[in-house]
């Protein structure tokens, strides 16, 4: 995720003293495999699968180009790294203009043909199948292909990425991929060892909160000198292609006439760029960027809820990046009966004794900003929500009773609860988030309760060990569409070291409910299994964050697309 600019220290900080919310967010062939379930057309109900919306007749005319150029400042892009195989987070940012994708997206989360131009399951669920489209092309001119599509997926899925891949979700899938394969002139399939109905969303789509974009291939899956040189030079499909490239400073791009989305290509509308020319600048310091905005150097940046005023002031508004991002506690090693949170009546305790609208009220500055709703990685906009997802009101008598029926009545006899947490770089104020949680648990349950901020990456290692067992992590995450592959590993994966229980129950019950692609059933089995593991209390949600950024006068139009805390829908950027 991008690189926040504002960093507290401290962690103990009364309630009364903190301001509100500074919140910025950077932002081979084989026998054919015949899809047996096909994407249909409709239109979602909230939290509903998307599914493709149809052409039209009427071809849309080509849009007119501003010769200006739109300055984004953001606050990171992580290592830079253009292979999404190799991320270490921030990526987002300037992914989301350099890659093109096999599926779609648009305002409404709905699932659109893309670089593929239909997609679909086997009977059984194991096997997705893609058909690539006739005339895509990247940046370097030459047409995409199936054998371009085979050679990434494979780069970075197969069980021999293992081998090099340090992205998390690609050593994910990589586990269970069987495999990857041509299976006819212009379709590619992924098989994998279970049913995983999350996989066109999360690993093939624009909505999903990882950049899969597809690569050029090259004679060898994995080779570091070929790396390096893709990294100096990317060549990629997306809106605009980079042209200049200053490390910790500068990412320039030019408008991609060829690029794919667009009534030549048999698309009902032209999603190319109406601006010639985009700089991304890296700008750490939320005053620096607001006096950029104010000044007309920069058009959009991620700024602080606080800083309206100036930015109003200066001819701009603030626009709202619906459900960026969510936070959550996870309980650690609770499989294990020694922990005192192996027993549900602590961890429903844990839950209950949490003051939800304190957090949302005087550490965020309210309900436009932060939403005290959703379960885990569900929000209200993710696939299987229903308001019974949301988290527990507060109730102080009724946490005591549980955790004196769980067999520590005030805090008996439970030991040292440590919450582990990070600087994050999506939600502002995440370690003070936690020490309020930690005073609510002091308070309320009598607990002894210590906050330690680590380092993000070194705790996400950590949760795949058992160093962490008997303790929690007040964790942040991006915001999804699709939440199946997430918990596939916490839930539906025996032995994943990010697991949460060793119930087969539980097991089965996901993986049942992964093997479901009818776009129709998906959200009521979903909404069931999610009910069922909300019930567990494994992890707590404590809600979701709506992303505000800084717009220049200059932009008479954007809208970010939901469940994007990183700038995204650059189609719809207007320039006087």
């Amino acid at each position: 995720m991008a690189n926040l600019p504002f960093r507290r220290p401290g962690v103990s900080v009364p309630v009364i003293l903190l301001p509100l919310l500074l919140l910025a967010v950077a932002c081979g062939a084989a026998a054919t495999a015949t899809p047996a379930v096909k994407p249909t057309v409709a239109a979602p109900a909230p939290g509903a699968m998307p599914t493709p919306v149809p052409a039209t007749a009427t071809l849309p005319a080509a849009p007119v180009v501003n010769p200006g150029k739109v300055t984004v400042m953001i606050g990171g892009w992580g290592a830079g790294k253009f292979d999404y195989t190799f991320d270490v987070g921030g990526g987002n940012n300037y992914a989301r203009i350099l890659h093109g994708f096999l599926i779609a997206t648009n305002e409404k989360t709905q699932l659109l043909p893309g670089i593929a131009t239909d997609w679909g399951a086997s009977p059984d669920g194991k096997t997705w199948t893609v058909t690539i489209r006739k005339g895509a092309k990247f940046h370097d001119g030459t047409e995409i292909t199936a054998e371009d599509v085979l050679w990434t997926w494979r780069h970075q899925w197969s069980p021999e990425a293992l081998g090099w891949a340090t992205q998390s979700g690609a050593q994910a899938l990589a586990r269970i991929v069987e495999k990857i394969e041509l299976t006819g002139p212009d379709k590619v399939s992924i098989t994998t060892k279970f049913p995983d109905a999350g996989i066109a969303v999360n690993s093939f789509s624009e909505a999903s909160p990882s950049w899969w974009g597809v690569i050029p291939k090259r004679e060898k899956l994995h080779d570091e000198a070929l790396v390096e040189a893709y990294n100096r030079t990317p060549n990629a499909a997306g809106l605009m292609k980079l042209v200049r490239y200053v490390p910790a400073e500068l990412m320039s791009f030019e408008r991609f006439d060829d690029y794919y989305y667009q009534s030549k290509n048999g698309f009902p509308e032209d999603r190319r760029v109406k601006f010639k020319s985009l700089d991304l600048r890296l700008v750490p310091e939320e005053a620096t960027r607001v006096a950029a905005i104010r000044a007309g150097d920069a058009d959009i940046a991620p700024v602080s809820l606080a800083a309206r005023k100036q930015v109003e002031a200066g001819g701009g508004r603030l626009v709202f990046g619906q459900e960026g991002a969510y936070f959550r506690i996870q309980t650690r090693g609770c499989q294990k009966a020694q922990h005192p949170c192996s027993n549900l009546k602590v961890r429903q305790a844990l839950n209950t004794a949490i003051n939800r609208d304190v957090i949302r009220d005087q550490l965020f500055g309210g309900p436009q900003v932060m939403q005290a709703k959703g379960w885990a990685a569900v929000t209200t906009s993710t696939i299987g929500y229903s308001p019974e997802l949301d988290p527990p009101a507060f109730d102080a008598a009724k946490a005591r009773q549980l955790l004196a029926d769980g067999g520590f009545p005030g805090g008996k006899g439970f030991g040292k609860l440590v919450i582990n947490t990070w600087q994050s770089a999506s939600v502002p104020f995440l370690p003070e988030t936690a020490q309020l949680v930690a005073d609510g648990w002091k308070k309320e349950l009598g607990l002894e309760v210590e906050v330690k901020v680590g380092e993000e990456a070194n705790i996400k290692k950590q949760i795949l060990t058992e160093e962490l067992y008997g303790q929690v992590v007040l964790a942040d995450n991006e915001a999804r569409l699709d939440a199946a592959s997430i918990n596939r590993n916490a839930y539906g994966t025996p032995g994943h070291g990010s697991r949460y229980h060793e119930t087969q129950e539980l097991v089965d019950l996901m993986q049942k409910a992964l093997a479901v692609t009818d776009p129709a059933e998906r959200p009521k089995v979903f909404n069931a299994t999610y009910r069922r593991l909300r019930d567990e209390a494994y992890e707590f949600s404590l809600g979701y964050v709506n992303i505000p950024w800084a717009v220049g006068p200059r932009v008479t139009a954007w809208q970010p697309y939901p469940l994007a805390f990183y700038p995204s829908n650059h189609q719809s950027i207007v320039l006087k």
